[in-house]
């Protein structure tokens, strides 16, 4: 697997409204979070992730005209990176309604706005070209036009590396989707509970095979927040990578950041390298505040060489 030289990011951009909070408050009442931000989330944190590491990176997507769409083309420019579709007139991009809790943990309420109208003309203003990466999530597929204009769309592709996270609703995505679009695609990438709800299995080893045996040759990836991550070895043995101890603040965007980091990095070592310095980029991110905090470069380089002069690079003993 060879690095690739450009990102393309055709999932959705969202903005997070995030609160930290000390509790859930009693149904119908309120409580003071200790924390708020509106910050975008979604996609941007895999554009971030992979911006800092060096790959350059194009978002595909759409992004609306309103206050949120506004805010998110500030951020975007200040990175920076480009979007080649238009902004969405008269029309706003969505929010997610983000709550964390005491122990880093986050979850979501969506809001959709015009990100999801993606459809075949505006992937047609897209110029990806040969040896290059796409990535999209599962969000883009759960409803249409999206669903069947990024099917269409991928399938007439050049060679291009195509990275799937199918997210929090892995469940809802049809299946017949999935089936049509699995083949194409390179590194399939969730985390556990989205393998189980996919594989129907609760052991991530007999999971990686179950849902590598879905693809068409690609690597599947299976996250497991502070143990690090699953992923087949070259000889098709399931090994759990580790990864290192963090204090946690916040685990918005870990995932993402663990996506980012494993397109940016890939191609420059072996696959259990590649993974074990995804492990290492999300456990930076979740020690600070906020969805969209991935590493750099130097810093992760950084850690990881004070790791492997402590400990050495991960093992790769089959476990289980």
């Amino acid at each position: 697997m060879k690095t690739p030289s450009r990102l393309w990011v055709v999932s959705s951009i969202m903005m997070d409204v995030g609160v930290t909070v000390d509790s859930w408050p009693p149904r119908g009442g309120d409580i003071l979070a200790r924390h708020g931000r509106a910050v975008p989330g979604g996609a941007f944190n895999v554009i971030a992730a992979a911006h800092r590491l060096g790959l350059e990176t194009i978002y595909g997507g759409l992004v609306g005209s309103g206050p949120f769409g506004t805010a998110i083309q500030q951020e975007l420019a200040a990175l920076p990176v480009p979007w080649p579709i238009p902004p969405i007139s008269g029309q706003d991009t969505g929010f997610d309604v983000v709550i964390v809790e005491p122990d880093g943990e986050r979850t979501f309420i969506t809001a959709s706005g015009c990100e999801v109208g993606l459809d075949w003309p505006h992937l047609r203003m897209l110029s990806v070209r040969s040896h290059e990466a796409v990535y999209l999530s599962g969000y883009s597929l759960l409803s249409e036009p999206s669903a069947s204009a990024l099917r269409r769309w991928l399938t007439e592709l050049p060679n291009v590396w195509v990275i799937l996270d199918p997210g929090p609703l892995a469940a809802d995505i049809p299946v017949a989707v999935l089936k049509t679009l699995l083949p194409t695609v390179t590194i399939f990438t969730m985390n556990q509970r989205e393998a189980r709800d996919l594989s129907g299995c609760d052991d991530p080893g007999q999971a990686l095979q179950i849902l590598t045996g879905w693809l068409g040759g690609g690597r599947v990836v299976i996250r497991v927040g502070e143990a690090g991550a699953w992923a087949l070895d070259d000889s098709g043995k399931p090994l759990r990578i580790p990864s290192r101890a963090a204090q946690v603040v916040d685990t918005t965007g870990a995932g993402d950041v663990h996506t980012g980091a494993l397109i940016a990095r890939m191609g420059r070592n072996n696959w259990v390298r590649t993974v074990f310095e995804a492990n290492i980029a999300a456990s930076l991110a979740v020690e600070r505040q906020g969805p969209s905090e991935s590493p750099t470069s130097d810093e992760l380089d950084r850690c990881l060489s004070s790791l492997d002069h402590a400990v050495g690079p991960p093992g790769s003993t089959p476990i289980g």
